[in-house]
């Protein structure tokens, strides 16, 4: 079965080494050229060569690895371009013969499938879920499933929809009753959109937070709702818009046109940007049931 699998590696490694763009994925921060190195494939069981469909497939426990990028599922499947036809009297393109054992020529893939148990790491991130396409033409991945989840060291992402990473905007969306978790901040919202930023040490850095639908803000002390927010990273500040309710720990309702909730402070407050009024609803503070026992006689 290692000798299998080794083969598998030789021969794929050409094949999906444009699937090396995917290593943005989960805004992954490798510094200098991403097409340097190629991917290596193994598989427990077999490849599997569809020469007139251009696939190739590997099965069980397959996994794709390039720099600290690692592909993990129960089968890949990379679909090779069609070329178009050679012109009457013009020789086909020969071989390039193969520099070392783990670097064989040809391939040209536009896509790549990963089937169930998906995992894909890199350094900082670890993306979950059952199944994952990545576009190497639009330089988009989306993955999907029953347990979708994006984990960093720092935040955790869950969806019931998908995960989508496009590469080239620098852009994370999780659609689907999507949740974002760092430390006490609490974000939720039908749709959560992360804006990705390159920082002067190479390292991608989330910069925005944007969620659309059926928002909520969580604090230690505050639930804020409302259709929109921008969560702002570096002033640690989300900014609420569209119905917006705050209801405190003490039972306090407030309502208004915009809400703001400062992380950092652990606290929130109501504007009024339109023709309305801020809005609250005080509950008293009970300091003794009613009906209280009376005193019985003698």
């Amino acid at each position: 079965m290692r000798f299998l699998s080794h083969i598998i590696g030789i021969a794929l490694i050409a094949g999906f080494t444009p699937f090396a763009a995917a290593q943005s994925l989960p805004a992954d921060s490798a510094n200098g050229d991403k097409s340097a190195k190629p991917i290596e494939i193994t598989a427990d069981k077999s490849l599997e060569w569809y020469q007139d469909q251009h696939l190739y497939v590997a099965r069980e426990n397959a996994k794709a690895v390039r720099n600290d990028l690692t592909v993990e599922a129960d089968t890949l499947t990379a679909h090779e371009r069609e070329k178009p036809p050679t012109a009457a009297g013009t020789p086909p393109p020969q071989p390039q013969p193969a520099q070392n054992p783990g670097d064989v020529g040809g391939g040209d893939i536009d896509k790549m499938t990963a089937e169930g148990n998906v995992r894909i790491t890199t350094s900082r991130a670890h993306v979950f879920g059952d199944h994952a396409v990545y576009d190497t033409d639009k330089h988009v991945a989306f993955v999907t499933g029953d347990h979708l989840k994006y984990e960093t060291d720092k935040e955790i992402v869950t969806a019931k929809d998908s995960l989508e990473y496009w590469e080239d905007k620098k852009l994370a969306v999780a659609r689907g009753h999507a949740v974002a978790i760092r430390g006490d901040r609490h974000v939720e919202g039908d749709v959560l959109m992360a804006q990705f930023r390159d920082e002067p040490n190479g390292q991608s850095q989330l910069h925005t937070m944007t969620a659309e639908g059926h928002v909520t803000v969580i604090t230690k002390g505050d639930i804020s709702r409302g259709d929109h927010a921008v969560y702002d990273v570096n002033r640690n500040i989300a900014i609420l818009t569209g119905n917006v309710r705050i209801t405190r720990a003490d039972g306090t309702q407030l309502a208004g046109d915009v809400g703001e909730v400062d992380f950092a402070a652990n606290q929130s407050r109501l504007m009024n940007e339109g023709s309305g009024r801020v809005r609250a609803l005080l509950t008293p503070k009970s300091t003794a049931k009613a009906g209280a026992t009376k005193t019985a006689a003698p």
